[in-house]
């Protein structure tokens, strides 16, 4: 598993699951509790083997992204570091499956590492491909504090996304978590929680990052360049479970007339699988950046974060 032992869970899919007997072009009755639990045991077997050998032909035979950037990113870090990830599997899991046509739905589950004794829970988003089989499209991994609450969406319905939130309070939280993943001032937290992981972990990274590179003469930027929701949520009595992937891009330039330079070890062009300093007026890193929220039901009542997932994507200069 690169991402959960080394980042954040790689994401997979598994062949000739039960889900896939029906008919060509006929849509599926609804997916069995069975078959979901077939089709996260197929994952296991396939993307821990995948993981393991840090094999990118491998995951992107296995996810989608957003799931497939961070996992590609993480497999590029465990090979530079030297590093085999270990083996994985999900153990006792809990779905939210949509009622009728099941074109995604979400798993919860516990995760074993082999040879460690860290205790693993993550939340998993798997689609329904087009050719048949399922992929999966985002993952994270839970903080202890999440797991609990997590936990509450087994066994609930899942649903669309655009149906569970409306628009207003999407692209109010979606420039919320992004102002507040950059450490901006103007924090609202009637709309999203104060988070040790956001503010306090997050936004403190970028922070550390700037200094860094202040101390070489260089500066940075970022911008946000989009906001996408996962396909399924999951609603509870208490509120809605949902996964928000922010696409993002960090300028770096020099200062003072001075060329911008990145070279391992920096994080981003290691996970780029990048060996060699890149040097330009200025350098463009896109990322994508995955977040797992629950939106409560009740009006006033904040958004919580549960976890994150960050990688780079692709790197310009200009």
């Amino acid at each position: 598993m690169v991402a959960v032992v080394l980042a954040v869970l790689a994401a997979g899919c598994g062949k000739g699951d039960p889900a896939d007997a029906a008919p060509a072009g006929q849509a599926p009755p609804g997916l069995p509790i069975a078959a979901a639990e077939a089709i996260l045991a197929a994952f296991d077997q396939a993307d821990s083997a995948a993981s393991s050998a840090t094999d990118p032909d491998g995951l992107k035979a296995q996810e989608v992204p957003p799931s497939l950037d961070i996992s590609l990113a993480a497999a590029n870090r465990a090979r530079f570091a030297k590093r085999t990830p270990p083996a994985f599997r999900h153990t006792d899991p809990g779905f939210a499956i949509p009622s009728g046509d099941a074109s995604c739905f979400l798993t919860v589950a516990s995760v074993q590492v082999t040879g460690s004794q860290l205790t693993l829970a993550d939340v998993s988003q798997f689609v329904r491909q087009a050719g048949g089989g399922w992929k999966v499209s985002h993952n994270v991994g839970l903080s202890q504090a999440a797991v609990a609450q997590a936990r509450t969406l087994a066994g609930q319905p899942a649903l669309a996304t655009a149906a569970a939130l409306d628009e207003p309070r999407r692209q109010a939280l979606a420039t919320e978590v992004f102002n507040r993943s950059i450490g901006a001032e103007s924090a609202n937290l009637a709309l999203l929680a104060s988070s040790d992981l956001l503010d306090r972990q997050f936004a403190a990274g970028w922070e550390v990052y700037q200094q860094q590179l202040a101390g070489y003469q260089m500066s940075a930027k970022r911008e946000l360049s989009g906001a996408e929701w996962s396909q399924c949520a999951a609603r509870t009595d208490a509120g809605v479970f949902t996964f928000l992937t922010l696409r993002a891009a960090d300028t770096v330039a020099g200062t003072g007339g001075r060329s911008a330079t990145l070279a391992p070890p920096s994080p981003d062009l290691i996970g780029l699988g990048r060996t060699a300093p890149v040097t330009a007026p200025s350098i463009t890193i896109s990322r994508v950046q995955v977040f797992l929220l629950f939106v409560p039901s009740t009006a006033g009542q904040p958004a919580t974060l549960l976890g994150l997932g960050d990688a780079p994507t692709a790197i310009n200069t200009g």
